[in-house]
């Protein structure tokens, strides 16, 4: 009996195991997948919702433009909720009707992206759907955690849901969803001029230097099991380029160097080193050895001015074995952005 209870607890285990490790591999394909093909469509499109007012709109196509006026933010919005919509606009749920139409619309997007301070939308603060048909004015009246996977409240008449992860600056899976809750209070149905697009479309091409013999390693958190922290900003970031896909893809790229400099690290090649970490000489304590595990999540800051991301430093706390000192150390990594590249700048390693 004692044996078949060790047997299921170790079934229960290994499905654990399997559940994160999935969960993760499906952000960080998200990440990686993402926004190329909305943002082409977005380039070539003269306008949201290009096409005969009130069609129904097909998969990825772009439907309208969302405006937050309290926050700063304006963002395209297109059909459907699949990794290279969500990478690059807010997503529509297809499930429920448009912004504007009979009944309450969804709208999704990313904690860290355009969603990242809907948590300080305040009853009586204003949302504005613009599409070809029509601009449609809400008025949020509440806001709600819910688990995810749990319906969307039911609220009265035509009505608007934002829906984010929680808490909005996670870089983890969370299981929490915050939506934000308001009413349509207006409606002008003129149709918008279709010369501007209404939105920008931001740079998101970042990458690190790391030749492709490591790149073929694996320098994603696919490939590297990593709890990940939270997502700080700092400097004097542009808001609008905070609230976009741009600062996921330069996390994205510091990553990339991140894991291309412990690689490198762990092989005892200088040459690789020395590509992602240019004039940074390598910690004794992290050459020749592997992390083992992981003391604490990676935490991350970017630093920006304006829409120019400069740098981005992660702090983490690791066991690492092998080497010349194995132990525990408190790592803080120092990234700079030039252009569209991001290389190590600093390896600062001590003993936690």
């Amino acid at each position: 009996m004692r044996n078949w209870v060790r047997v299921g607890v170790g079934v229960l285990l290994v499905w654990a195991a399997l559940g994160v490790v999935g969960y993760r591999t499906g952000w960080m394909i998200h990440f990686q997948h993402a926004r190329a093909a909305l943002l082409r469509s977005a380039n070539d499109a003269a306008a949201p919702g290009a096409g005969s007012c009130g069609a129904s709109a097909k998969d990825r196509q772009l439907t309208g433009v969302l405006q937050l006026p309290a926050l700063g933010v304006t963002a395209p919005v297109a059909q459907g909720t699949e990794d290279d919509v969500l990478g690059a606009a807010v997503g529509h749920a297809s499930s429920t009707p448009l912004p504007g139409s009979p009944g309450t619309a969804v709208l999704l997007a990313h904690d860290v992206s355009y969603f990242s301070h809907i948590d300080a939308l305040k009853p009586g603060d204003l949302i504005r759907y613009t599409s070809a048909c029509s601009t449609d004015v809400f008025t949020v009246t509440g806001h709600t955690v819910v688990r995810a996977g749990a319906p969307v409240p039911a609220l009265g008449g035509d009505a608007l849901v934002l829906d984010t992860c929680w808490p909005t600056d996670a870089l983890w899976f969370t299981p929490n969803r915050y939506l934000v809750e308001a009413v349509q209070t207006s409606t002008a149905r003129a149709a918008p001029t279709t010369s501007n697009s209404g939105f920008t479309t931001w740079v998101t091409a970042y990458h690190s230097p790391a030749p492709p013999p490591l790149v073929a390693q694996g320098l994603d958190l696919v490939h590297n099991e990593v709890p990940m922290g939270t997502l700080q900003l700092a400097g004097s970031p542009d808001p609008h380029w905070a609230q976009s896909p741009a600062p996921l893809a330069v996390e994205g790229a510091a990553l990339q160097a991140y894991f291309g400099a412990t690689h490198a690290a762990a092989q005892r090649r200088q040459d690789w080193w020395s590509l992602v970490a240019p004039g940074v000489a390598p910690p004794p304590e992290i050459w020749g050895t592997w992390v083992s595990a992981h003391e604490a999540p990676l935490g991350v800051r970017l630093s920006a001015t304006g829409d120019t991301p400069t740098s981005v430093t992660f702090d983490t706390v690791v066991q690492l074995s092998g080497g010349a000192a194995p132990g525990v150390y408190h790592e803080q990594v120092s990234e700079a952005v030039h252009g569209l590249v991001v290389t190590v700048t600093s390896w600062e390693v001590n003993h936690a």
